[in-house]
C-alpha cells in the first residue's frame, strides 16, 4: 500500500470545513479544475453509502463514502488503481488543521504500473492545489459554525449579596453566610 498524505489549516470550526466537504454543490468550489464531480446518489449532503464518480485525464473514478463522523470522512475508490481517501478535521485554537491522506491499495500489475507512472504524480499535483482551493473556499463562506444553540435561556446564578436588598431571600439575621444547599457537619 502506498501513502500520500498532506495537511492545511483553516480559519474556521471544524463543523463548518466538515460540511463543506460533505456538500456536494461545493465540489466544484475546490477541486482542481480539471476535475469533473458527477454525484449518483441524489443527496444534498454525502453520508455513508452514497456515490459519486471522479474524472480527470480520461480516468473514471468511483467513489463510495464509508463513514463520516464529527470529524472525519472515509472514502473507498476504484477506477485505474483503488484504496481509500481520508480526510481528518483537528480543532487547533481558532483553526482547523484539515488532513487528506490517499492510500492506494495493491492492485494487478497493470494497475501498480499505472499508478507509479501516472497516478503517483498526478495525485501529487492535485493534492497541494484541491487542499489549498478548499482552504480558500470555506474561509471565504464557512456556513453556520454548527455549535448548539441553548433551548431555553440559562438562569443566571448570583449571590445573595450581589442582588438588591428588595430582590433576596428572607434569611436568619444571625448568619451572614448564604445557606448551603449541601448538609455541613462542623463537629
Amino acid at each position: 500500500m502506498e501513502r500520500i498524505e498532506d495537511m492545511t489549516a483553516a480559519a474556521v470550526a471544524v463543523p463548518q470545513a466538515l460540511r463543506a466537504l460533505v456538500t456536494t454543490s461545493r465540489f466544484a468550489e475546490w477541486v482542481a479544475p480539471d476535475v469533473s464531480f458527477t454525484p449518483l446518489t441524489r443527496a444534498d449532503m454525502l453520508g455513508p453509502g452514497d456515490r459519486f464518480r471522479v474524472s480527470v485525464m480520461g480516468m473514471a473514478f468511483e467513489y463510495l463514502v464509508e463513514a463520516v463522523s464529527e470529524r472525519e470522512v472515509i472514502f473507498a475508490f476504484s477506477g485505474a488503481w483503488s484504496g481509500r481517501e481520508r480526510w481528518s478535521f483537528i480543532a487547533d485554537g481558532s483553526e482547523t488543521l484539515i488532513r487528506r491522506v490517499y492510500e492506494v491499495s495493491e492492485g494487478s500489475l497493470a494497475m501498480a504500473l499505472l499508478w507509479r507512472t501516472v497516478g503517483r504524480m498526478l495525485v501529487l499535483a492535485h493534492f497541494k492545489m484541491e487542499l489549498a482551493r478548499f482552504r480558500t473556499s470555506v474561509e471565504r463562506n464557512p456556513g453556520p459554525r454548527g455549535e448548539i444553540e441553548p433551548s431555553s435561556r440559562a438562569r443566571s446564578v448570583h449571590h445573595d449579596s450581589e442582588r438588591p436588598a428588595s430582590e433576596r431571600p428572607e434569611s436568619d439575621a444571625s448568619t451572614s453566610e448564604p445557606a448551603s444547599p449541601f448538609p455541613i457537619d462542623e463537629g
